[in-house]
This record gives structure tokens, C-alpha cells and sequence, in this order.
């Protein structure tokens, strides 16, 4: 289910002596820095109507009816702050704009959002992704996830009807609901890390292994041989073989 992006140390003899440098590597900056990149990533792919690997979704069809509501209301933004550009997040239970935060049929069909995103930065996909991070030996801010590896993760929370059914893996796969399963949702997968966000996050892999490297007191020829050898291998037949050590990944939890 999960999109990754994958550094394999062992794949690699020169970085891995250069890594063997480097005593007990923190991956902490990197992982917030990727958690950031999930978060934008997913904002800014959401609002121009891409899916998880950049390419355009299909349109909806039956919103807005008629002239498209031009500015959200108070209760349907989950703020009244009018200066924020996202939405408070609401998962199960009560809210402004209705039980689990769901707005009525009536209010969907006259918004003119994104796929997936009726209210734009304000929708569900937005405001309810959650970022978090695994470590070698611990869960940081994840549950139940495998620890062994640092691994930044985004996951949707408590995006669910009003009677708390959860949809969104509807939506990503295209699978058929309603009663008698007789509806088939056309497919608007958005669990992953787009190419721009991917290019982001190997730039910063590239920072974080050259700056792992300098704090060793290594060469700058060798800081920037370590950059250049992950970056290399991200993009090379092999990466997403065999056991990870960095990864980034971003899916649905419901």
C-alpha cells in the first residue's frame, strides 16, 4: 500500500564503508524534514488535482450544481479564523460542519473543489493527514508500525461517513460501494510521494548523508561522493530491493 522511497546501504559497498564512518546516524532532522515534504507534498497535489503519481485525476462530475458556492462558511472550514489556510482537524464524532465532519449532500454538490477536496485546503485528504516517524529501535508519533528503520509516514485519520464507515480506500483503489456494491468509484489514488515531492525528498537525503559525513570528519570529495552515490542508486533498478534503512511512505490507516 505504501509509496517509498528507499536508500539500501548494503547495496552500495563504496557508501556503506563511508557510512561504517558515521557511529549511530540520528535521522531525526531528515525524517521532520520528510514529514514536511509529505504534508506539502500532499497539499499542493490535492489542490492542483493530481494523484499519487502526478497525473491528473478524473473530474467530478456532479458538483458544483449550478453556480459554485464562492467562499466557504465558518462551520464548513472548521474555523473561524479566516487567516488560516487549513482547517482544524476533525476525526470521529461531532463537529461544525457535522458529524464527522461531514457536510450535507446539499452542501457537497454546490462546492467546487478538487477531486477528493470539496472545500480545498479545508477538505478531509488535508486537514486529517498525519505525518510521523519510525526509528531503529522505536515507534515515534506511528502506532502499529514496525520499528527497525527510520521511515517518515503520512496517514489519514478519521476520514469517515457520517455513520463512521471509512471511504477514502474506496476512492484509491475504485472500489464498487453502495448497496449491492452497484456503485464503482472512479480511481483517485492519492497514497504517495509525487515526483516533484520525491525529488525534494532525495535532495534532502542528499544534505543529511553529506552532513552525516562532515560531522565525521570525512572530505568534502567524500560527502559529496555519498550524496551523489544515494541519489545515483534511488533512481536505479534496485532501490525498493532488499532491506531499508531510510524510507519515506504515505497511506491510509482506515
Amino acid at each position: 500500500m505504501a509509496t517509498r522511497i528507499t536508500v539500501d546501504a548494503t547495496g552500495i559497498k563504496r557508501l556503506q564503508r563511508l557510512l561504517a564512518r558515521v557511529a549511530n546516524p540520528n535521522a531525526t532532522p531528515l525524517m521532520q524534514t520528510w514529514m514536511d515534504i509529505i504534508q506539502d507534498d500532499n497539499r499542493k497535489g490535492v489542490m492542483a488535482g493530481l494523484d499519487r503519481y502526478g497525473d491528473p485525476m478524473d473530474p467530478v462530475t456532479y458538483r458544483p450544481v449550478g453556480e459554485a458556492q464562492k467562499k466557504l462558511t465558518d462551520a464548513q472550514r472548521n474555523t473561524s479564523n479566516r487567516r488560516l489556510r487549513r482547517g482544524n482537524f476533525v476525526g470521529r464524532g461531532p463537529a461544525a460542519s457535522g458529524w464527522n465532519n461531514n457536510l450535507t449532500s446539499a452542501e457537497y454538490r454546490k462546492l467546487g473543489g478538487p477531486p477528493l477536496a470539496p472545500r480545498g485546503h479545508f477538505s478531509r485528504v488535508i486537514t486529517n493527514l498525519k505525518t510521523g516517524f519510525t526509528t531503529p529501535t522505536a515507534v515515534v508519533n506511528v502506532h502499529n508500525e514496525s520499528p527497525g528503520q527510520w521511515q517518515a509516514i503520512g496517514y489519514w485519520e478519521g476520514v469517515v461517513s457520517r455513520d463512521g464507515t471509512p471511504f477514502l480506500m474506496a476512492h484509491f483503489t475504485g472500489a464498487t460501494v453502495g448497496r449491492n456494491h452497484a456503485v464503482t468509484l472512479p480511481v483517485r489514488d492519492l497514497r504517495g510521494v509525487r515526483p516533484e515531492g520525491k525529488r525534494r525528498a532525495r535532495t534532502a537525503l542528499r544534505e543529511w548523508l553529506a552532513s552525516e559525513i562532515r560531522q565525521a570528519k570525512t572530505s568534502q570529495t567524500s560527502e559529496e561522493l555519498v550524496a551523489g552515490s544515494a541519489a545515483r542508486y534511488l533512481e536505479s533498478p534496485r532501490a525498493g530491493a532488499g532491506a531499508s534503512t531510510v524510507d519515506i511512505s504515505i497511506f491510509n490507516l482506515d
